[in-house]
């Protein structure tokens, strides 16, 4: 990671704090938009009522001058000063019956025919409301009768500039801008607050392993918390110090293959020295790295009630960092295994301990399975990894497995893709479990082994004991290979009960 890039739980934070300030940003700007167009018709809707109610005083006074025989000299004046009184009006004209201008500002109008336009928008008046009233041009238009004794003898025509509105619009628009900037500012910081503090470690944990990866073995990580992430930092630290001091012994010429010598040393430390059989069950194991340091793991967990836990597993990166989620799935699946614990409940609860503390792009296979003597039956679970092959004299077959690897998705979509699985052993069945390494063995061509060869090779020594059959799965192996260097890693670990009926396998 660059020393200039922002940590990754900053990042995260302020790509949060983004979302939030722009979600509130357009919360407020749609409310904004709504409020706004309500002020606007509300605001319209007053403006004609209070310029109709203007007019319909104006078309009584209007009557009078109407029915001279000159009404201009009457009208006139009418017009102007009720135009001086109301600034909203822009315009106020008086037609006869026939359509010709009797009353305008201009006296050079009269007698002028009115052409009458109408716009498209007509706005609806109460039902008690003589006269219309009709957009046009931005401006409100109103059509008020002129009436005597009951009788239309003209129409009052009045214009009326929605200019005042606008402007009390355009002021709660700008309030409203402020408001929302306000608010999403806000809401950024809070949201940018809480969670630099709530991802902190994770953040340190991240940079701790990448420092690490990358070979600054002095690298300390520190993390307050009693928790798992305190857990996997001191395990990080004890690691790298480990290292560390070794690396100070080497000579310089010879350091970084002492480097990696020393952490396939340790990982050797961390696989199991041997695994534990019983008069009932034989168990071998077989482990071969493609590099000196590799991401295979596998382990055997004697439980204090008798049971044995079983694990194989396959970290996606290679090198240091494969090494380190090793150590640290390690650390976890031995710290979640009790007895009576499902398999199934071992691997969520392990996802979700490391979910996120993983460089991208890497990710966990894991088979995790409790074998109990006293009942014969295994029960297991898998998190994407290779299904296990069941074989005895009878024949060779694959059980069910499926799952998502650890740290690829989120705990919930990790837990829903997750079943467990029950098979009871019967004298001389033998239950295989492996790595990729196994099937995915390519020769210098790039072609595959094949689970189809494995089989088989299963199959012609399902009768020879259990060192024998893995001696022959590797030696396969090595003749397919044909001198090509190993692409991958390569695990086995062999179960079988020493005496021999199947069942079907079933899920939990």
């Amino acid at each position: 990671m660059s020393s200039h890039a922002l940590p990754i739980y900053r990042r995260l934070a302020v790509q949060l704090g983004f979302v939030v300030a722009l979600s509130t940003a357009l919360v407020f700007g749609a409310t904004g938009w709504l409020l706004v167009v309500h002020e606007r018709d509300t605001l319209t809707r007053e403006l004609t009522l209070r310029i109709l109610a203007e007019t319909r005083s104006l078309s009584l006074a209007a009557s009078a001058p109407l029915l001279r025989t000159d009404p201009e000299l009457g009208l006139h004046p009418l017009i102007l000063k009720a135009l001086e009184d109301n600034p909203d009006l822009v315009d106020l004209v008086v037609l006869d019956e026939g359509g010709l201008i009797q009353g305008h500002r201009e006296l050079q109008q009269v007698d002028q025919a009115w052409e009458a336009t109408r716009g498209r928008e007509l706005l609806e008046l109460p039902s008690s409301e003589a006269g219309e009233a009709w957009m046009q041009e931005g401006e409100i238009v109103i059509s008020q009768p002129i009436n005597h004794l009951d009788q239309r003898i003209g129409t009052m025509i009045a214009r009326a500039s929605r200019r005042g509105i606008e402007a009390l619009v355009r002021s709660s628009v700008r309030k409203m801008a402020i408001i929302a900037a306000a608010g999403s500012l806000v809401a950024m910081l809070l949201t940018l607050l809480l969670l630099t503090r709530k991802l902190s470690p994770l953040g340190i944990l991240r940079d701790g392993m990448e420092k690490i990866g990358d070979g600054r073995l002095d690298t300390r990580i520190v993390v307050r918390q009693h928790n798992e992430l305190g857990l996997l930092a001191r395990l990080l630290n004890k690691m790298a110090g480990d290292l560390s001091e070794a690396q100070g012994e080497l000579i310089q010429k010879e350091r970084l293959d002492r480097e990696l010598e020393i952490a396939g040393d340790l990982q050797s430390m961390l696989l199991p020295r041997h695994v534990a059989s019983s008069q009932a069950y034989v168990m071998a194991a077989h482990y071969t790295p493609a590099r000196e340091v590799s991401g295979d793991y596998y382990d055997t967990i004697p439980l204090s009630d008798g049971s044995v836990g079983l694990v194989a597993a396959d970290v996606s990166g290679k090198g240091v960092p494969g090494l380190v989620v090793m150590a640290m799935l390690r650390v976890v699946l031995r710290g979640l295994t009790a007895p009576g614990r499902a398999p199934r409940d071992v691997l969520c609860e392990a996802q979700s301990m490391m979910e996120g503390t993983m460089g991208k792009g890497m990710f966990v296979t894991c088979m995790y399975g409790v074998l109990n003597p006293n009942t014969n039956r295994l029960t297991y679970a898998s998190a994407g990894h290779c299904p296990p092959v069941l074989f005895d004299a009878g024949g060779v077959r694959m059980l069910e497995a499926g799952g998502k690897a650890i740290g690829m998705f989120k705990t919930p979509v990790f837990a829903n893709s997750v079943k467990q699985y029950e098979i009871e052993l019967d004298p001389g069945q033998s239950v295989l479990w492996y790595t990729d390494g196994l099937q995915e063995a390519m020769d210098s061509e790039g072609e595959q082994l094949g689970m189809d060869a494995v089989l088989k090779c299963l199959h012609d020594s399902r009768s020879e004991d259990t060192e024998t059959v893995l001696e022959r799965l590797v030696n396969r192996v090595e003749e397919h290979r044909a001198g090509a260097l190993p692409t991958d890693d390569l695990t086995l670990l062999l179960l079988r009960r020493q005496v021999a009926r199947t069942r079907e396998v079933q899920p939990v």
